[in-house]
């Protein structure tokens, strides 16, 4: 086992200045700032199961030509990565733009942030910074504009970093009882661009979820449908179109590469099935002698104790996080019908692994499929719409609807998930 080489399937380093190279499928960017835009793995037997990429599918699908002189650009903020992307006159994306949150000065995750804003000349400046990155994405797309063309910005973002957009006072967020008051989204304008900003959900689960919800197609289609996205937080919703329940919970680094060094998150889940698999690993988490002092090789990685702590620390909150989805929604998880594994981290997921340390239900793996940037889907969705419609009234009309009829639950106020969190920090 120690001499064995698992692939992490890395490719070459993206370009400078937000021009990435197109990565092969299954393979992705040294550096990988979890945007979500690679190419996914999509399980061999996906097309009998209907199962495709469902950015890509967004994406690449049925074209319609924007109305004469508008263009659509659509953006994620996420607490680590910004990734925009620019669509041509017919619908297909003609350029993209990624770059690191700058935010990231003020700490990794959120409440880092909502910290951080409460003094004004911080918050102000998160403000800027956010603003810069989204301004020097849009200029770099305002040349690919022939002469007479304007722009469009549909945008998603989290409930922090949308507060820190817009100016709003985030203390509301950092403290109990973590109530949002401001979650309709609505028209701002970036750089002169007009724009519309997805509504969020709660403190917790923001407009980046409800951008998901919409691309997944979870309030009109009847079958049941587990939108799952791990990056630096953990965030999920089930549901359909009667009605649909959500929730977030913190991750850290453990699933965004951060726990051991050079190994990204997805590649984690994979070695360490393989690891319980061999017996090196026992469901406590403990690794075996002599591997428990210097941690296991495997080609060219190691795996530590440290590590598989990290990981087993994200994986028992997500996993009682859906344990606790189901049963609020009345139903086990046979009755899923259909699981969206959102974001970077979801493109490059085993489902049979997750499912193996108990990341996901075990009946729930052959009913998983990658997502992609579920967020830029459902902007680009959005976008059309709104250009269609000549304003954004109609989407927001419904967006709202999506909000009032989507149940937000804050886990810290779920009186077993304490409990739950330690029983599924077992590894299968």
């Amino acid at each position: 086992m120690t001499g064995e080489k698992i692939s992490l399937y890395h490719s070459e380093n993206g370009e400078k200045n937000g021009r990435p190279r197109t990565a092969k499928a299954g393979r992705r960017c040294v550096i990988c700032t979890g945007c979500g835009l690679c190419p996914g793995v999509v399980p061999e037997n996906a097309a009998e199961r209907g199962l495709s990429v469902l950015a890509e599918e967004a994406m690449q699908g049925e074209r319609t030509p924007f109305p004469d002189g508008r263009r659509l650009a659509v953006a994620d903020i996420g607490t680590t990565t910004v990734a925009m992307l620019l669509f041509g006159r017919n619908g297909e994306t003609s350029d993209r733009y990624l770059a690191v949150n700058p935010q990231t000065v003020y700490g990794a995750d959120v409440l880092s942030r909502v910290r951080a804003a409460e003094e004004k000349k911080a918050a102000d400046d998160m403000r800027e910074k956010i603003r810069q990155v989204l301004q020097q994405g849009l200029e770099r797309f305002r040349e690919r504009l022939q002469e007479g063309e304007t722009l469009y910005l549909v945008l998603a973002a989290n409930t922090v970093m949308t507060y820190l957009l817009m100016g709003w006072d985030t203390a509301e967020l950092g403290r109990a009882p973590f109530r949002a008051s401001r979650l309709s989204g609505g028209e701002t304008e970036i750089a002169g661009v007009p724009c519309f900003v997805f509504p969020g959900l709660s403190a917790f689960v923001g407009g980046d979820i409800a951008a998901g919800i919409y691309a997944c197609g979870m309030c009109e289609r009847e079958e049941l449908t587990l939108l799952v996205d791990l990056g630096t937080n953990g965030e999920m919703a089930l549901g359909n179109r009667d009605r649909r329940i959500a929730c977030a919970t913190a991750a850290g680094p453990a699933f965004e590469g951060g726990v051991n060094r050079g190994v990204w998150g997805a590649d984690m889940i994979s070695l360490l099935a393989r690891l319980r698999q061999e017996g090196i690993l026992d469901r406590t988490g403990l690794l075996a002698e002599p591997y428990f002092e210097q941690g296991v090789r495997i080609g060219n990685v190691t795996v530590t104790q440290d590590a598989v702590r990290s990981v087993q620390l994200a994986k028992g909150a997500v996993a009682a996080g859906t344990e606790i989805l189901l049963e609020r929604f009345g139903v086990g998880p046979e009755a899923v019908e259909r699981v969206i594994l959102a974001g970077g981290f979801g493109y490059f997921l085993r489902s049979e692994a997750a499912a193996a340390i108990g990341l996901l239900p075990r009946g729930l793996a052959s009913r998983a499929s990658a997502g992609g940037n579920t967020a830029l889907a459902g902007a680009l969705l959005a976008g059309k719409k709104i250009l269609a419609d000549g304003g954004s009234g109609r989407l927001a009309a419904q967006l709202s609807e999506t909000v009032l009829r989507t149940k937000a639950l804050n886990l810290a106020e779920e009186q077993d998930f304490a409990s739950r969190y330690v029983k599924h920090m077992d590894l299968g």
